[in-house]
């Protein structure tokens, strides 16, 4: 098995609103990994952290906890 890297107590849980990858990223860090698009978001639009999403499954829905909003669906999916 592998080695883990330790986790900085610094990051923080981004999504890419392009790819819907969730990860943990620098304060700072403007560009997702997996697309290298400029599409980070640190939270949803309710204010609520996403830290519920790391242990989910990378397919399928995924929505947020307190508003309800599919972060996996699409743009369509929040109308």
């Amino acid at each position: 098995m592998a080695a883990q890297a330790p986790v900085n107590d610094r990051l923080v849980v981004k999504v890419c609103t392009i790819c819907g990858r969730f990860r943990r990223y620098d304060p700072d860090d403007r560009f997702c990994i997996g697309c290298g698009y400029d599409t980070l978001e640190a939270e949803c639009s309710c204010g609520r952290a996403f830290d519920y999403a790391l242990g989910e499954p990378d397919t399928g829905g995924l929505h947020c906890p307190r508003c309800g909003r599919d972060w996996r669906g699409g743009p369509e999916a929040d109308s």
